[in-house]
């Protein structure tokens, strides 16, 4: 059976210290949590949330989404469903060409998109931490199957603010818990406590 936690888990953990191996997956669950989270957090911060903002950081902002003819979550789509065909085409091509279009890709995208205004230089920053993150976890499932969560996330956060993303995540933590692999909880040992 495999649970939650086993995604998190490589084979280079059981060859280092127990406090090195156990800080490299609090590491990779961090990033489980930015990839699904940071998307929609970044809608739900200029779209209801804005005053949680430092004020100097506010005028930054406000001065990258002036001109955009976009609302924050078809300028979050456009640009997740870019970094999707991205890594969808690396993925396809061998692996010289691979890393260069993606390097080469995201840059020239990235800069276009924004000299464009169709997207803001923040929202350029969160994708690229979101991607960065989604490759730190070890597994491609889960690591598909959070890129995909992201999208609910996302249109939650733009209706609803933080209450949609936080009624999001319990939606999926319940579905989680409600999980078996083999008749073992799929969030062992955290959720059920008395297995």
């Amino acid at each position: 059976p495999v649970t939650f936690f086993s995604f998190f888990q490589t084979s280079e953990d059981y060859n280092t210290r127990t406090t090195t191996g156990s800080f490299l997956r609090m590491i990779r669950l961090v990033s489980y949590l930015t990839t699904l989270c940071l998307p929609a957090t970044y809608i739900a911060v200029i779209s209801y949330n804005y005053e949680i903002i430092p004020v100097e950081i506010i005028f930054s902002i406000k001065n990258s989404l002036e001109y955009l003819p976009f609302p924050p979550l078809i300028e979050a789509a456009i640009m997740q469903f870019t970094l999707e065909l991205l890594r969808e085409a690396a993925i396809r091509l061998p692996n010289p060409v691979a890393q260069t279009i993606g390097v080469v890709g995201g840059l020239v995208i990235g800069t276009a998109v924004v000299e464009a205004h169709f997207v803001s230089n923040t929202m350029v920053i969160v994708v690229a931490i979101t991607a960065i993150s989604s490759f730190v976890i070890p597994s491609n499932e889960l690591s598909t199957s959070i890129r995909v969560l992201g999208f609910p996330l996302m249109v939650l956060a733009s209706l609803f603010g933080f209450f949609g993303i936080i009624i999001g995540l319990v939606v999926i933590l319940i579905h989680m818990a409600t999980l078996t692999s083999l008749g073992q909880p799929y969030l062992y040992p955290v959720a059920p406590l008395d297995v």
